[in-house]
């Protein structure tokens, strides 16, 4: 079953979406031995766990550029703030 999941993960890494799929198919309709069931749930889990790591670093690669554009418009925000009271200081001093 480990030579599978390595079989598995090869065929993700190079693009082989169907033929992935395909394998699932075949070990999905495959009458497995007791041990291979444990082997199976373990691999499960495995997967569910880099599916959720996966998802959880996308969240945070997101989050991350958000804080980055945010504190942009902060910079600009403050600039213009700083030109509108520069503006109307100099408007001020010409009456």
């Amino acid at each position: 079953m480990t030579d599978t999941l390595a079989q598995f993960e090869s065929l993700l890494k190079v693009g082989k979406i169907e033929d992935a799929k395909a394998m699932l198919g075949l070990l999905a309709k495959r009458k497995l031995l007791p041990e291979e069931e444990a082997e199976a749930k373990v691999l499960q889990t495995r997967l569910s766990i880099k599916l959720t790591n996966a998802i959880n670093q996308a969240y945070i690669n997101t989050l991350d550029e958000s804080i980055a554009k945010l504190k942009e418009l902060g910079g600009m925000e403050k600039k213009l703030d700083e030109s509108v009271k520069l503006a109307e200081t100099r408007a001020s001093l010409a009456q």
